[in-house]
Order: structure tokens, then C-alpha cells, then sequence
């Protein structure tokens, strides 16, 4: 499973791997100048992440195409925000669908994941629709496009600022939270995901509109709720916010601006779960959850600074907030799990645990949430090394044969069919109508295997199972039925995980269209994707 990849990504990014020449395509407009900020945000054996910021520097521009070629045969082997062909060591990277306007001194954004031999030089040179990037404006060779599309920048600032919906501070409770495990599995019902939001960050620099999405409001919200979600999953990103040790001090405007997130939803009666998303993948700029990286004990301080400061600015809320511990945390290479690695994910995860509960008050009673690794189903189950934290520091109110640790999974497979953004596999299910764009696993059995697994492993032993993140891309644009394939996806799933006792929460990244998870305009706050929602609350 390649969950990892949809996390980081907007969900219009794409690999695409070609023989041959560059495909080019005519830009909508010329650019009149640019600058490009090319930076190795990490670098490990044979492969290295890099961020790529694009200023442009004359008339705005409603598409975009940035082209390079690398010095030492490094190849692209995943990237975001953008899409990427390459042939031999020329690279030409096209916005995404949603990222293409760039005003006068805008900018656009991509990440990358690749690989070298030998040595890892930046690229010297680099063009923007044709024109070479040199930071300086100069005389455009055509005629630019005086009007920008209304698609959205990929700005760390809002076209607008809507303020959100006031609402009253939450008055906090005094008494233990109260619950056992089936009432938290029925209050949460089923839940949604406000991705690519809180989590979104440019350079490192987390901001809640980085990635193209609006500031979040209440009407959003609202509409959330009205459509029978009960739980909202808020990922959210700390990054250069933090700072430096030994307190570790989380920018206040930050914590609050997180805080008031939180309140929109949990005052309107929907459970709300926060977790920290970003910091562990080596992909991001400024990333440090690390679980190979040398400097354990490091990383093990920060880690309790952030959470304890977190959880005692969110120490006041009752029951329905749910603090997760991490998100998708793995060394960043796909396989079975190595060690260390895995030892120092279920440190960070203990960490968590004891953290929150000795900030007390409604934390030392509340549920917390754990995830394995890379929040892979047989990595959790299966015998590859995950342990459960200890909950020494709970409330002696509880009552000593209820848990209050659920465990974390996701579900996206079979990816091909899930995530992965081509026209190859657009159907799934017995409703399948063509076998050749159905893939040959994946199907109901498997996914009512894999969740059995977690009925398994963890709820019969008293923790329940949060399955936080599912769903699958738009891909109507090689599939006019591929919505009638999405919504069944949703239902099968919720009504496989309602089965063996589970939570779900669809992931949502704000982006509608080609390879979108989206089931709402966040701007105008409207129902775009109805029947997946209604298989969704169907189950």
C-alpha cells in the first residue's frame, strides 16, 4: 500500500513514466520572467526529497510548464503538486489542475522524491513556459495572458479570508470522560477527513491554504455535519512552528488557529480527531519525526514538547476530541518493516500516551489513537513488531476493564484501482463491467479479510479500530461510470468495517476533478460527489 503518497499529495499529482521525447504542450501564456528555488530537503542512500518553489516574475500565467535537466543521471520517482515526464536527464514538470494560474510575483510549488549514484547536484538552469528563469523579469517573446483563470493558486494566502462562524468557548468539563468502547465506535460513526489543510505547508512553512484549499469556515462545516458525517479527522502539520530546543515552543498563532479548527467542528456536535501528519515524512521540508534518523533522543524531546503543549491547549474539551498520536510513520521505503525502525515508532507512540495523560484533566480520561506501521494493516496486525503502548498515567476513573487506546489503520487497496492516477483501473466491485479495467485483487474478500484482521488483533481484546483514512481518485475522465465504482468502494468498506466493529473516515483533500478525492467545493461549501456520500451513510 502506497498511502503515503496520497497523504503528501493533492490528489492531482502524477507520475508518468515515458519512453522517448518530452510531450510538450503549449502553455497558455508565456511567462515574462521567473525565479526558481530549488532545495534537497533530505538525502538518504541512493535517494534524496526536494521542494521546488516557482516565482513568477512577469504577466500571470494560466498554465505552467518548468523544464530542467539534472547533472549526475538523478531520475524523478515521485512527485506532488504537479505532473512530471522525463527522458534521460531532461525533466519538464506541468502544474496540476488546480495550481496553474500564477499571478505577477506568484508563486506555484512541487515536491519530489528521487534517486542518484554517486553525487547529487542541483540543476543550473531552469525555463518556465520556454523562458529562462534568471530571477529577473524580461521582455516576454509573446504576447502574455492579461487575465488569469479562476482556478486556484497554490498561495500560502487566501484569495479571500472568510471570517469563521463565531461561536461560543466550549466550557470545559470537570469529570472524567465517560465511554467505553462500543458508545465511542456508535458516537463516531462515520467521519471525514479535512485534508490537505491544516497539514498543507510550502517549504516547511505549515498554512492552512498552502495547497490550494480556502481557510476553513463554519458553513463548510455545517454542510459536513447535514450530510450525516459525525467525525471529523483534522491532519495537522508543526514543522517550522516549532521552536528550537530545549522548550521546543509551538508558535502560539499556530496552536490557536488549530484550536479554533477544533471548535468550529466539536461545537457542532461532531467528534473531532487531531493528530500530527506531516512531520514524519522525509519528503517535507523541515520533517523530523524520524524513525531511522541517528538522533533518537532528540527527537523523542521535541516530540513530548509539541504533544504536551498541544494537548494542554486542547485539554479543556470533552470526550468527542480524540488525539491521534502520528500519521503514515515508516522509513520511507516500501516493504516489509525494518528495525530500529519499528522500535522507535511504538517509543514515539508510548511517548504520546504518557505525555498526554500526565497534562491531566479531561486528558488523562480521553481515548487516544495509535497507529502501526505506515498505518498498514498487516504491518499492525501481523507479527512484524507493533506493541500497543502501556497506559500507566489513565485515570483511576476509569474503570479498570475498558481501554481507552483505539488502534489506527488506512485502506487504499488495491492502490491501482484507489490511488494510482492513470485510466488503467477505473472499476471495482461485482458490478464490474469490464474485467480488463477491474484489477485481479483487491476485491470484496480481500477487504473483508483485512479488516477481519483488525477485529482480530485488537477489538476483541477491547481497543477499537479507527480505519482514518479511505477512499478512491477521480478517474471519470477515462471512465464516465468510475463514480458508480467510487461509491461502491465506500459502501463495501464502511459496511465491512461496521461489521467488525470499526470506525471510517473518508479522506477528502479538498480537490475535485481528475484524480480528486473530494466530496465537497470547500469555497462555496456544496455537495460536489452526493452518491458517494450516499453509499457512505447507506452502509
Amino acid at each position: 500500500m502506497r498511502a503515503l503518497r496520497k497523504a503528501l499529495t493533492v490528489a492531482t499529482a502524477a507520475l508518468v513514466v515515458v519512453a522517448g521525447s518530452i510531450v510538450v504542450s503549449q502553455p497558455a501564456s508565456a511567462a515574462a520572467g521567473c525565479r526558481v528555488d530549488y532545495a534537497v530537503t533530505n538525502q538518504w542512500q541512493s535517494g534524496f526529497g526536494a521542494n521546488v518553489q516557482v516565482t513568477n516574475l512577469g504577466d500571470p500565467v494560466t498554465s505552467w510548464d518548468l523544464r530542467f535537466s539534472f547533472g549526475a543521471g538523478q531520475t524523478v520517482s515521485q512527485l506532488w503538486n504537479g505532473t512530471v515526464t522525463q527522458s534521460g536527464a531532461a525533466v519538464s514538470v506541468r502544474n496540476a489542475g488546480w495550481n496553474g494560474s500564477v499571478g505577477t510575483n506568484g508563486t506555484a510549488s512541487f515536491g519530489f522524491n528521487g534517486t542518484w549514484s554517486g553525487s547529487n547536484p542541483a540543476p543550473t538552469a531552469f525555463t518556465l513556459n520556454g523562458v529562462a528563469c534568471t530571477g529577473s523579469p524580461v521582455t516576454p517573446t509573446t504576447t502574455p495572458t492579461t487575465s488569469p483563470s479562476p482556478t486556484p493558486t497554490q498561495s500560502p494566502r487566501p484569495t479571500t479570508t472568510p471570517t469563521p462562524t463565531p461561536t461560543p468557548t466550549p466550557t470545559p468539563t470537570t469529570g472524567p470522560v465517560t465511554g467505553n468502547a462500543a458508545q465511542l465506535v456508535a458516537g463516531m460513526g462515520k467521519g471525514w477527513n479535512l485534508g490537505n489543510q491544516l497539514e498543507a505547508n510550502i517549504n516547511g512553512v505549515p498554512s492552512e491554504t498552502a495547497w490550494g484549499n480556502p481557510v476553513v469556515t463554519g458553513a463548510l462545516l455545517d454542510r459536513v455535519k447535514a450530510s450525516g458525517f459525525s467525525t471529523v479527522r483534522i491532519p495537522v502539520s508543526y514543522l517550522s512552528k516549532i521552536g528550537s530546543a530545549p522548550s521546543y515552543t509551538v508558535d502560539a498563532a499556530w496552536l490557536d488557529r488549530i484550536e479554533e479548527v477544533v471548535k468550529l467542528a466539536y461545537d457542532r456536535g461532531l467528534y473531532v480527531v487531531v493528530n500530527m501528519h506531516g512531520d514524519g515524512y522525509k519528503s517535507v521540508s523541515g520533517s523530523w519525526l524520524i524513525c531511522d534518523a541517528s538522533s533518537q533522543t532528540a527527537i523523542r524531546e521535541k516530540y513530548q514538547k509539541v504533544w504536551q503543549q498541544v494537548a494542554s491547549e486542547l485539554g479543556g474539551y470533552g470526550g468527542r476530541l480524540v488525539f491521534e498520536s502520528m500519521n503514515e510513520n515508516f522509513d520511507g521505503q516500501y516493504g516489509n518493516p525494518t528495525q530500529p525502525c519499528y522500535s522507535n515508532i511504538n517509543a514515539y507512540n508510548q511517548v504520546f500516551v504518557d505525555t498526554v495523560r500526565q497534562t491531566g484533566g479531561n486528558n488523562a480520561s480521553r481515548w487516544l489513537l495509535v497507529p502501526g506501521w505506515n498505518t498498514n494493516i498487516d504491518y499492525t496486525t501481523g507479527s512484524y513488531g507493533f506493541v500497543i503502548p502501556t497506559d500507566q498515567y489513565r485515570s483511576s476513573a476509569i474503570p479498570s476493564n475498558e481501554k481507552r487506546l483505539m488502534i489506527s489503520v488506512h485502506y487504499y487497496d488495491p492502490w491501482d484501482f484507489a490511488g494510482a492516477e492513470n485510466g488503467t483501473y477505473t472499476q471495482w466491485g461485482p458490478n464490474a463491467t469490464d474485467a480488463s479495467k477491474k484489477t485481479s485483487w483487491g476485491q470484496q474478500d480481500f477487504m473483508d479479510a483485512q479488516l477481519k484482521k483488525t477485529y482480530d488483533a485488537f477489538t476483541t481484546k477491547g481497543y477499537p479500530v479507527f480505519v482514518g483514512e479511505y477512499g478512491s481518485i477521480d478517474k471519470t475522465a477515462f471512465d464516465s461510470s468510475n463514480n458508480r465504482y467510487r461509491a461502491d468502494y465506500a459502501r463495501t468498506l464502511v459496511a465491512t468495517a461496521k461489521k467488525y466493529g470499526a470506525v471510517t473516515a473518508y479522506w477528502d483533500n479538498g480537490h475535485n476533478g481528475q484524480y480528486g478525492f473530494a466530496l465537497f467545493d470547500r469555497r462555496t461549501a456544496t455537495v460536489t460527489q452526493q452518491g458517494i456520500i450516499d453509499a457512505i451513510m447507506g452502509s
